[in-house]
């Protein structure tokens, strides 16, 4: 057999993955439990638990579409080894620039260069999550019922849309703008956020794998 470029074996690829956004999510936790003072009104509890949830919402729901993917991909090549490195990088440091844009706040150097970063980050981990749906339908279009190739399409294309809403609202006008007391760049985050759901929520996905029929 020819030779073979060396590959990570996936479960060590899996495993560490599954470790970072671990990591990730405490961090968050732990930020919010020892970052600040402890909220001493109903109210800044109530903002403190939201704040958290959208933090929390954005990792598990890039987790859950990763695992979706890389879970049926047949191989991992030395170039998506890479990429996934990027991405881990990326959700590594999702909870650091969120705490700074939250506890700095949008009206400072640091909260608004928090907030640039963390345009770019989000829109980089959706645009790579894009891309792995991408080489898995390219590998397995084959393979897969036309109604999972369709269903993998939609998410691409929501993850695409998503990365590009958060790299558009990276322009300085988005940051200078303020629209229902937020700067019109968070406001975008908002609309962003629940893209990368909707495919899910009408196809069926659920958040559940695509099916591995094969043909024989």
């Amino acid at each position: 057999m020819p030779e073979a470029a060396p590959q990570v074996p996936k479960p060590r690829i899996q495993s560490l993955s599954d470790l970072i956004f671990g990591l990730a999510l405490s961090v968050a936790a732990i930020s919010f439990t020892f970052g600040g003072s402890l909220p001493s009104t109903g109210q800044t509890l109530t903002t403190d638990i939201a704040s958290f949830g959208f933090t929390f919402l954005i990792l598990i729901g890039v987790w859950n579409r990763y695992t979706t993917t890389t879970s049926v991909m047949p191989v991992e090549t030395p170039w998506l080894i890479r990429v996934n490195m990027v991405l881990l990088f990326l959700v590594a440091i999702e909870p650091l620039l969120f705490d700074v844009l939250y506890f700095q706040g949008t009206g400072s150097d640091a909260g608004v260069a928090a907030s640039l970063y963390f345009g770019l980050d989000i829109g980089g981990m959706n645009l790579i999550l894009a891309y792995f749906t991408y080489a898995m339908i390219e590998e397995e279009k084959r393979k897969l019922p036309e109604e999972v190739l369709r269903r993998l399409r939609t998410s691409r294309t929501a993850n695409l849309l998503t990365a590009a809403i958060f790299f558009v609202s990276t322009l300085p006008f988005f940051s200078s703008v303020v629209f229902l007391g937020l700067p019109l760049r968070v406001d975008l985050w908002f609309i962003a956020l629940p893209i990368a759901f909707v495919p899910r929520l009408f196809s069926g996905l659920g958040g559940g794998r695509p099916s591995q029929t094969r043909s024989s």
